[in-house]
């Protein structure tokens, strides 16, 4: 007969409020837990999520329509339960007897004592890979140690001697109608604002929304008003430098909106370490300007709404499978970040997603017609939905923009002054790394790759041999360029996101504001609750 697996949970105060590991062992029944100090706990179930449901029924393990993670016991089983999209994973490590899980890929690594190739250039490929879809992306990450299996969507189940993953639950909807859809939005979005507030948390989260002159972010603002929401945030410029701010249509929802500016993050110390160490090149860096903001939320996004809420096109064409397919990997920068401030990411385009064939057919539909605009950006169901409460129909989504940030990208300063020493000191530290490689490390100089790149740019203007001028960019771009640079960001990140971890460096190192004050601010009288909890 399988055995009712013991939970034992232990605080580590030091942590990330959000961030958790479970060490798993085929020997034992003990599953150890050990988790920051805002992760929820209770008698079967432990985690930092939100999910359509009663709170205090735990049963995040039977839907989809969920944000954040958790681990769910019931009987002999333990289900690990990862986000219902793909701007959050889990991560888990198998050795011998024993495996490791847990919503960060850094409290990982520092647990089980592994680390990754400095040398390597591909990781932000690698990462991206999950816009391809839940079939098709790359599924592990090489460690000293050995592979690392990224987790998105699925669920894990442990029965005492292995995991396996286990897809969630697919209940039938249907969404043939407007009606019918918008219904299940409203449902839904009803269902995850009460349990984000229950008072049976130690924790009650509050929404905040996000709000630009597109079509996404203002239809969950739509949506999720009718539900609590009071308050938005609002980028002022988009990539280019044109005004994205969602100010103007926040006053006519009545919504408070929070201007932040887009660039402000180059104003903090080493923001960008807890962005790149998400196993990404940091696009979300706007958020550091809300960080105030942001804790104790649950951001309402709306990331894959371009895909979920868009109509396919030859050059437009969208993936109408299940496997969800993105269009960028927007949002996957906030996966370690969020554990820090903290935070819940709700990307609400995804709930409902992997039957998008029925959502793009409902856009499709002449039932839509009257909200379909001509032209290549179009959202329908996004523009019914605004419409219908009393937006203009030049008020929003008349113009495709994006705020993401590419600071790595060479056309600006490397790093924030702040990091840029640091990092450069960690490819000092390493560069036996690449000699045992056989391979020449970067130029570990800010300096040198500015002015070689400087004077490569006005060489060519001189040089018009285009095969000579091409040999050259080739040696250029390979050793000295700033992006060559910029290759190895992730690794560096991740070694100072697992200095945090191993209580080598406080959280507060790249934060606005140590957590744990910010903490006792919101709410003292459960800040000083922080005794470990034992099921």
């Amino acid at each position: 007969m399988a055995r009712v697996p013991d939970l034992q949970f232990s605080l580590q105060s030091h942590w990330p409020p959000l961030a958790w590991l479970a060490r798993l062992d085929a020997s034992s029944n003990t599953v150890s837990v050990l988790h920051g100090a805002a992760v929820e706990i209770a008698d079967d179930w432990f985690g930092e999520a939100v999910w359509d449901g009663e709170y205090a029924a735990g049963g995040i393990d039977r839907t989809d329509i969920v944000a954040g993670s958790a681990g769910r016991r019931r009987g002999s089983t333990l289900t690990f339960v990862s986000s219902g999209s793909t701007v959050d994973r889990l991560q888990t490590f198998t050795r011998g007897h024993t495996a490791w899980v847990s919503n960060s890929l850094a409290c990982l690594l520092a647990a089980v004592g592994a680390h990754v190739d400095p040398t390597y250039r591909r990781y932000y490929d690698d990462a991206a890979t999950i816009i391809r879809g839940l079939n098709r992306y790359k599924r592990s990450l090489s460690t000293s140690l050995g592979p690392v299996d990224l987790v998105y969507f699925d669920n894990l189940t442990w029965d005492g001697t292995s995991l396996n993953r286990e897809p969630k639950p697919v209940p039938p909807r249907d969404f043939s109608t407007f009606e019918k859809y918008r219904t299940f939005l409203d449902e839904s979005l009803a269902a995850v604002a009460a349990n984000s507030a229950d008072s049976a948390r130690r924790f009650p989260l509050r929404l905040l929304g996000t709000l630009s002159s597109g079509y996404d972010s203002t239809t969950v603002s739509v949506l999720a008003k009718a539900h609590g929401l009071t308050e938005v945030l609002t980028v002022d410029r988009a990539r280019g430098g044109d005004e994205d701010s969602g100010a103007t249509v926040a006053a006519m929802l009545g919504l408070r909106a929070h201007r932040i500016s887009r660039d402000a993050w180059r104003n903090a110390d080493r923001p960008e370490v807890p962005f790149i160490a998400s196993y990404s090149s940091a696009e979300d860096l706007p958020f550091k300007a809300a960080e105030e903001l942001l804790r104790g939320r649950v951001l309402l996004t709306g990331y894959h709404g371009d895909k979920v809420w868009g109509r396919s096109s030859p050059d437009h064409p969208i993936d109408l499978s299940d496997r969800i397919v993105r269009g960028d990997p927007s949002g996957l920068a906030l996966t370690e970040y969020r554990l820090w401030v903290p935070f819940i990411n709700c990307a609400v385009p995804f709930w409902g997603a992997r039957q998008i064939g029925d959502i793009h057919a409902l856009s499709c539909s002449e039932e839509m017609r009257p909200w379909d605009v001509s032209g290549p950006y179009s959202r329908p169901i996004c523009r019914r939905i605004g419409e219908e409460a009393g937006l203009p129909r030049e008020a929003f989504g008349t113009r495709k923009r994006a705020v993401t940030v590419n600071p790595f990208a060479g056309n600006r300063e490397l790093l924030t002054p702040g990091a840029l020493p640091d990092y450069l000191e960690w490819i000092r530290q390493n560069r036996t790394a690449w000699l045992r490689r056989g391979k020449l490390p970067p130029v570990a100089s800010s300096r040198v790759h500015s002015w070689v790149n400087r004077c490569y740019v006005r060489w060519t203007d001189f040089i018009s041999p285009l095969r000579t001028k091409r040999f050259v960019w080739r040696f250029v771009n390979a050793k000295y360029h700033p992006r060559y640079l910029a290759s190895y960001l992730f690794p560096w990140a991740l070694d100072r996101a697992m200095q945090v971890y191993r209580g080598g460096a406080p959280v507060s190192r790249y934060l606005t504001e140590p957590t744990a004050a910010a903490e006792n601010k919101r709410n003292p009288e459960v800040a000083a609750d922080r005794t470990p909890h034992r099921s």
